[in-house]
């Protein structure tokens, strides 16, 4: 036996591509922001309050737009890498 792979019957997920990578960097990033942001609001809105809402109000828009195509583009790699070789994929 060579290592732990050899003990599992299926792919795992897709290698990872460039793309998916900086996809997933952007998104835990855009996630460390948004909890400092969250964490340091009040010493934020006592700095700027103008500014406060609106940083908050992007910062989870990105989050979450990010968040979103990222997992679409990581689910529909997966299912190609996963379907790979099979007969049946032509007929769904």
């Amino acid at each position: 036996m060579t290592g732990w792979r050899d003990l599992l019957p299926v792919p795992l997920a897709a290698p990872e591509t460039p793309m998916l990578r900086g996809a997933r960097i952007r998104v835990i990033m855009g996630c460390a922001v948004l909890s400092a942001t969250v964490l340091f609001f009040g010493e934020l809105r006592t700095l700027s309050r103008p500014l406060a809402f609106p940083w908050l109000g992007a910062t989870v828009t990105f989050v979450i737009v990010q968040g979103w195509l990222w997992l679409k583009a990581k689910n529909a790699a997966d299912d190609a890498w996963l379907m790979q070789g099979r007969e049946d994929q032509d007929a769904g």
